[in-house]
């Protein structure tokens, strides 16, 4: 990936780790993947471990819940 990176001219420092993050990421905001799943696929123990991962913050949580009242 690095090397792949360098040679389109791509700046900054992306490995596989880089696509696994975004893949996690992109399947909760297109494909509303619950959290559970993704805390599975990731090997994850708990789901704030998963949250994290992911950047998500308390108020994008917060949000969430405004959207479901």
């Amino acid at each position: 990936m690095k090397t792949w990176g360098q040679s389109v001219g791509l700046k900054g420092n992306y490995g596989s780790h880089t696509l696994r993050k975004t893949w996690g990421y992109w399947q909760r905001l297109e494909r509303g993947t619950a959290i559970p799943l993704l805390m599975e696929a990731f090997g994850h123990a708990t789901q704030q471990q998963t949250l994290a991962y992911l950047g998500i913050q308390s108020n994008e949580i917060a949000t969430i819940y405004e959207l479901e009242l």
